[in-house]
């Protein structure tokens, strides 16, 4: 129709895709406020008729064609709200001889038409955008409490056993909710962290509420179309996912807390006033205003924001923050080098400790801890101390002084700590990368993806997909969904409170063993950290027993007048593979995980420990 009136009242060709744009604009006009600055709706024909020279009979056909496009598409994406639609309806039945039906173009797709329609998503956004365009940016919007219906507040039957209405929920508690936080809390006061990665979805959001007269982008109508149905998909499993996903992020807190509150209890342990330590905690403990109470749980529970602010902590919170949390003092090299030395020596098993198995399995490709591959006997002072910065050359000598020691040699004349301090002064330790012991935090945080194997897909489809967007897509998602699912242990575990009993171990454990009051001489003596003395101590005779004493578990400290003077048992390593047996179990489960992965045959569960 529009080529041919061109034809016939115009003076310029028109070519195919010129009219498709037009017909797409004038679609376009019905997406936007009618005070939108972006909407050419009044401009829309007069500006194709001055480009293809049409006169004033062509016009006018063009306004008939416009407004049967318009009418034709608010039809198919009306909503509640919208006055005259039914009169629309009837004109057009009259005009026409036939009703209209809504959706007639998607009658046989329920899941994307109707209420379901990303068009009417899209349209409804756009309407609230003048929502917020209208209120003044230090107010909060909220629903008219008097109204009932019409996108006032919905009634919900028992709050969320059943969504009866969409339009409502998105309207009245889910859209001012979200633009409140974009507004006045967490979205609004800080750059998101990895925002790209972890939280897409609350950067649009952010983008839209910041700039309400824009077209609404598809990215944020999919975002929040997903969002409405992940709600109507779990159905009478709203309920329970609103609950558990608020009381697992509330549980990390919980438990980071407590940690913080007892640490300071320890007189013995400097972690309290590290500043990695400190800033880090203060760092984790600020993304608890992701689920700040004064906002409408449905707004911040549902499955889609719950995924991502529990994503956000535990990718970057828990994980990226508690991995310079969780070696802060060193505990995590300690432990790890006692458990793998007792564990290749068969003094315990690898299973023996569950806590300490998670930590060893997860931490096993961690350079900053084992330099490379996990070290076998003979290698354990060396490694220890290359992973406290020391040089190779100088690791080999404390692991020769070691071997000596271990085989009846004599403590050297300058005493137990001089070689130690000489050549550790001034090393500094690597930190642990959140990338080296968890793929799915390289794939996700990092968008590493150079290693993915397709193990789902046939050799035939393989050949047939292979380079396509879609398929490439399916290949990264399936591989990090495996290895979400093989390191989810790992994330079960919160740093935080695990770093306080690493530490409380490594403390306790120089106690147990009477080396306190000589570590306390230690820092006034050489103005250095106890820890630093602990690990003299530590990889010289007791690494050093494990990697080079005939019988480590009989093993007793020989020519070493210090330490035979303290210690409270003549088998130190017995003595103290038995306190980290008993230390370890006695760490409460609900004190360290945050959540437990619990397979119900249908899928991957989440449940708080309790």
């Amino acid at each position: 129709d529009v080529d041919a009136m061109v034809r016939r009242h115009g003076s310029k060709a028109c070519e195919r895709g010129e009219i498709i744009g037009f017909l797409g604009d004038c679609m376009q006009c019905c997406f936007h406020n009618h005070s939108d600055s972006w909407n050419r709706k009044d401009a829309m024909v007069s500006e194709f008729a001055a480009r293809h020279e049409v006169n004033a009979a062509g016009s006018a056909e063009l306004d008939r064609i416009f407004l049967g496009v318009t009418r034709t598409t608010l039809l198919e994406i009306s909503i509640k709200p919208d006055v005259g639609v039914e009169e629309l309806r009837q004109a057009i039945a009259r005009e026409t001889g036939t009703s209209p039906k809504s959706h007639s173009w998607l009658s046989r797709m329920e899941y994307v038409a109707g209420d379901r329609s990303i068009h009417h998503t899209v349209r409804i956004l756009q309407l609230f955008g003048g929502v917020i365009d209208g209120c003044a940016p230090d107010k909060n919007i909220t629903m008219d409490p008097r109204r009932r219906g019409m996108f006032g507040n919905p009634n919900l039957p028992g709050q969320l056993r059943k969504i009866r209405d969409m339009d409502e929920l998105l309207m009245s508690r889910l859209l001012p909710n979200w633009a409140n936080m974009c507004r006045h809390g967490i979205l609004g006061k800080i750059k998101l962290p990895r925002e790209g990665e972890l939280c897409p979805f609350f950067v649009q959001l952010k983008s839209y509420v910041d700039n309400p007269r824009k077209p609404v982008t598809w990215s944020l109508a999919f975002g929040v179309h997903a969002a409405l149905t992940s709600m109507l998909e779990v159905n009478r499993a709203l309920p329970e996912i609103v609950g558990t996903s608020r009381s697992v992020f509330n549980q990390y807190f919980a438990q980071a807390a407590n940690a913080a509150k007892i640490s300071l209890n320890e007189k013995s342990s400097e972690m309290k006033n590290s500043a990695t330590w400190k800033h880090n905690l203060s760092m984790i403990s600020f993304l608890e205003n992701f689920g700040l109470t004064v906002y409408d749980e449905l707004a911040i529970w549902n499955p889609l924001c719950a995924g991502t602010s529990i994503s956000v902590l535990n990718f970057f919170g828990n994980i990226e923050g508690g991995c310079a949390v969780i070696d802060c003092q060193a505990q995590l090299r300690i432990v790890m080098y006692l458990y793998h030395g007792l564990v290749i020596n068969g003094i315990i098993g690898e299973k023996d400790i569950p806590l300490l198995q998670i930590l060893y399995n997860g931490f096993k490709k961690c350079k900053a801890l084992w330099q490379g591959s996990l070290p076998k006997r003979g290698e354990l002072v060396k490694m220890f101390w290359m992973s406290f910065g020391m040089g190779l050359s100088d690791s080999k000598k404390m692991s020769e002084n070691a071997r000596l020691l271990a085989r009846g040699g004599r403590t050297p004349p300058d005493g137990l700590f001089a070689e130690g301090v000489r050549l550790s002064r001034g090393r500094r330790m690597h930190p642990i990368e959140p990338a080296e012991i968890l793929t799915s935090f390289r794939r996700i945080c990092e968008r590493d993806f150079h290693d993915v194997v397709d193990k789902y897909h046939t050799p035939e489809q393989k050949k047939n997909s292979r380079g396509r967007e879609q398929y490439t897509v399916a290949v990264h998602t399936n591989d990090t969904l495996d290895h979400l699912e093989d390191e989810i242990q790992l994330h079960a575990i919160n740093f935080i409170p695990t770093a306080y009993y690493l530490e409380q171990f490594v403390c306790s454990i120089s106690r147990v063993l009477g080396w306190e009051t000589l570590l306390k001489s230690f820092k006034r003596e050489n103005n250095m950290d106890m820890r630093q003395g602990f690990a003299i101590i530590f990889a010289q005779h007791m690494l050093g027993a494990l990697d080079f004493a005939a019988d480590p578990l009989n093993h007793t400290f020989q020519n070493v007048p210090g330490l035979i003077a303290l210690s409270p048992a003549p088998n130190i390593i017995a003595g103290t593979a038995s306190f980290l047996e008993e230390f370890f179990e006695r760490a409460p489960p609900q004190n360290v995980m945050w959540f437990q992965a619990v397979d119900s045959g249908d899928g991957t569960n989440l449940v708080v420990v309790r």
